[in-house]
């Protein structure tokens, strides 16, 4: 199942931020999630995938953005399953 534009963040060059999403706590299975840049010149890499099976049965999916371009870049996640 493929997903857009979930949540918005903003990096400087250099900078990373770890993401967490979910789907209602739902398992979807292997799910892959980058980050998509919202303005011209940005360039940014998605690493650290991770998934979690909560305490209370729930998952809960992680990735590490790093903006690895030389521009401050809005973002939002998207991303999907593996086929």
């Amino acid at each position: 199942m493929a997903f857009n534009n979930v949540g918005f963040g903003t990096l400087a060059p250099g900078q990373s931020a770890r993401w967490f999403y979910t789907f209602a706590g739902a398992d979807r299975g292997a799910q892959y999630a980058s980050g998509h840049p919202l303005n011209p010149g940005g360039s940014l890499l998605a690493f650290d995938q991770t998934k979690v099976r909560n305490n209370d049965g729930t998952t809960t999916y992680w990735v590490t953005i790093r903006n690895i371009g030389s521009v401050t870049t809005n973002f939002s996640l998207q991303g999907g399953g593996f086929v």
